[in-house]
């Protein structure tokens, strides 16, 4: 496990009380609703407990009632703010160096535009019916943050003899699925050193791809 990963999993288990934050669980507010084999309709929602109440207008104080034979679905479209960091680099050959997996740290924070979709679900049981509930997003945007990467002879062309951990500018674009509190998906993104070897380091500002792990803050 990477020191990145580490990081975010630790932000996990630090930030559980985002599970109740509206993105990953049905909350008060406007959506886009319908049932299955309808058509979307602006709509706003109060939940209460275990139950939802569906006006289909601003005005309307009498709340709609939904067919239980039909799924009923909620998106949400939203700003996404994430804390983010890439676990593993796939970086292609360059100069000396053939293609290379790299798992060096980094911490990035991402913004983006985000679709939020809710279905609850009712399923006839010899018990009765049973409701679930399920949530899945999605969300593009870019990224911004720091990371350390080795700086060697080998990753400067032999332009100098010393070996260290260099600090790093990321920067990149992302497109992730969320399920829950966690978001991950790919990203492309690029590396700039920061210090007196940026000019010799070869993989300054070349293209990377990565898997993308990230938290959500808003």
């Amino acid at each position: 496990m990477t020191r990145g990963l580490l990081l975010l999993v630790v932000s996990l288990s630090a930030c559980s009380t985002f599970k109740d934050a509206p993105k990953y669980q049905l909350s008060d507010g406007t959506y886009r609703f319908k049932q299955t084999g309808g058509k979307y309709q602006r709509a706003q929602i109060y939940v209460q407990d275990d139950s939802t109440r569906i006006h289909l207008a601003a005005s309307s104080k009498t709340p709609m009632v939904p067919d239980p034979s039909k799924d009923q679905i909620f998106v949400k479209p939203s700003f996404d703010i994430d804390v983010m960091t890439v676990p593993f680099k796939y970086r292609t050959a360059t100069a000396n160096l053939p293609r290379q997996l790299t798992t060096e740290f980094n911490g990035n924070a991402y913004f983006g535009y985000r679709l939020d979709r809710f279905r609850i679900r009712y399923k006839q049981s010899p018990f009765g019916t049973k409701k679930t509930f399920s949530h899945r997003g999605l969300t593009v945007g870019g990224f911004l943050g720091l990371g350390s990467t080795a700086v060697t002879p080998w990753t400067t062309n032999n332009q100098t003899l010393d070996e260290y951990n260099g600090l790093v500018l990321s920067r990149g674009l992302s497109c992730m699925i969320g399920i829950n509190n966690l978001t991950v998906g790919l990203g492309i993104g690029w590396d700039s050193l920061t210090d007196r070897d940026k000019d010799i380091w070869i993989y300054q500002n070349i293209p990377w791809y990565g898997l993308t792990l990230g938290l959500n803050l808003n």
